[in-house]
């Protein structure tokens, strides 16, 4: 079975109207960690109609689809309201035990993972702690989110329709 997935990981209290009117559709939350499915349509999208075509500090070896607009700082400070959020950015892509994760997490546009980040690594810059049964994965529910939902399809229309 399959592990395909990319999101937005947000620490904080989240307002959900304004959340669901920027596409952001919690998949899961656990304590005060909120688990919105995105994709590399999705944050272009959102950079081309907001005219953002500033990018994160990224590190080399990521994926041509792992998204990178500044505009996903943007929108996590409008869903929790603060300046300086703290969130990740993770992307999976496993197929019977065979295949790679990416991970950066962040307060506000600051980096705060190394170059190779697991997406553990990343939960833990967040707060989130590994039991002694279960990693940061899986202490959050990620194992049971296998791929991202169909609503994310609708961005590539959207970036067709306009140019990007």
């Amino acid at each position: 079975m399959g592990h395909h997935i990319c999101a937005l990981v947000v620490v904080g209290r989240i307002d959900a109207e304004r959340a669901d009117s920027v596409g952001l559709r919690a998949r899961l939350t656990h304590d005060d960690i909120t688990v919105f499915p995105i994709d590399h349509y999705f944050s272009a999208y959102w950079a081309a109609t907001r005219a953002r075509g500033a990018y994160l500090d990224l590190p080399d070896g990521l994926p041509a689809t792992f998204p990178g607009e500044a505009v996903l700082c943007d929108l996590v400070r409008e869903v929790t309201g603060t300046n300086e959020p703290r969130f990740a950015i993770i992307q999976t892509e496993y197929f019977a035990g065979f295949g790679d994760q990416w991970a950066v997490a962040f307060a506000g546009e600051r980096r705060l993972t190394a170059d190779r980040a697991s997406i553990n690594d990343a939960l833990a810059e967040l707060g989130v702690r590994a039991s002694e049964s279960a990693d940061e994965f899986d202490v959050i529910g990620l194992a049971d989110f296998r791929g991202n939902p169909d609503h994310l399809e609708h961005y590539a229309d959207l970036c067709d329709e306009l140019g990007v």
